[in-house]
C-alpha cells in the first residue's frame, strides 16, 4: 500500500534529546574497535582490563582478551555527522585543557 504524502501543516519536526533518566546507567569504555560493512558501521566498546593472567596471554600468542561492554551498529548515513560532532567536542576539549590526547607515531630507526 503506497504511503500518503504528509502535508506541511501536519508535519512536526522532531528533535531527539538524550534523557539520562531513561537510561539504566552510564557505561565506561577505554577501548573501541570500529569496523564497517556495506550497510553500517559497528563500534565495539570494551573495557581493557589489566592483565591478571600472563599465562593466558602467552597461550593466546600475545592476545589479551577483553570484555565487550557494548556493541553498537549505526547506519552509514550518520557516520559523517557523528565524526563532525565528535570533532566539535574534541576541539572544545583541547581549548579547555590545552592538550591533545593523540598517539604519536612510533619512530623506527
Amino acid at each position: 500500500m503506497p504511503k500518503k504524502p504528509i502535508s506541511d501543516k501536519n508535519k512536526i519536526e522532531v528533535k531527539p534529546k538524550p534523557s539520562p533518566d531513561l537510561l539504566p546507567s552510564r557505561i565506561y569504555s577505554n577501548y573501541v574497535e570500529v569496523s564497517q560493512s556495506p550497510y553500517d558501521f559497528s563500534l565495539k566498546f570494551c573495557d581493557a582490563t589489566p592483565i591478571y593472567n600472563m599465562e593466558e596471554v602467552k597461550i593466546n600468542k600475545g592476545l589479551h582478551r577483553i570484555p565487550i561492554i557494548a556493541e553498537i551498529a549505526i547506519p552509514s548515513t550518520i557516520v559523517k555527522p557523528l565524526i563532525d560532532a565528535l570533532q566539535i567536542q574534541y576541539n572544545k576539549y583541547i581549548e579547555i585543557t590545552g592538550e591533545a590526547n593523540e598517539k604519536k607515531p612510533d619512530k623506527k630507526k
